[in-house]
Order: C-alpha cells, then sequence, then structure tokens
C-alpha cells in the first residue's frame, strides 16, 4: 500500500528535476553563446558591441576576414 502512494510523488519529483535540469541547460547556454567582446583567433582582433550579442552577431573579422571568434567575459 505504501508503495502505490510513494509513486505519484516520486513522479513529481522526477519531473521537477527534468524541468530544473532543463532550465539550467537553457541559462548555461546563453552564458555562453552571449558576450559583448568577441575575440578573432586568427589575428587577435577584439571586436566590440554596446550589449551582450551572439556569436552569429560577429560576423566575419574586419581585419583578417576569418570567422572564428572567442567569447571575451
Amino acid at each position: 500500500m505504501a508503495e502505490k502512494s510513494l509513486k505519484p510523488l516520486k513522479a513529481i519529483l522526477e519531473t521537477i528535476r527534468e524541468q530544473a535540469d532543463f532550465a539550467l541547460k537553457q541559462l548555461q547556454v546563453s552564458e555562453e553563446e552571449r558576450s559583448m567582446r568577441w575575440k578573432c583567433k586568427d589575428c587577435e582582433y577584439v571586436k566590440h558591441f554596446t550589449r551582450p550579442v551572439p556569436l552569429e552577431a560577429a560576423g566575419r573579422c574586419p581585419r583578417c576576414k576569418g570567422v572564428s571568434f572567442q567569447c571575451l567575459a
């Protein structure tokens, strides 16, 4: 009898855990993708922005036309 009453509680707690894990992953992704400064990995040119932008917004390096940037915090 006690096992049957614990199953719904276990399911609820697992759902909460899954939702919390998903939320944490979303926060990590957004932290990694946005920065106010992106540094070109080839020529070390630093591209500045007035607000945090994703890597896609950095585009090409104006100096060497490379597309490989790294996030500077």
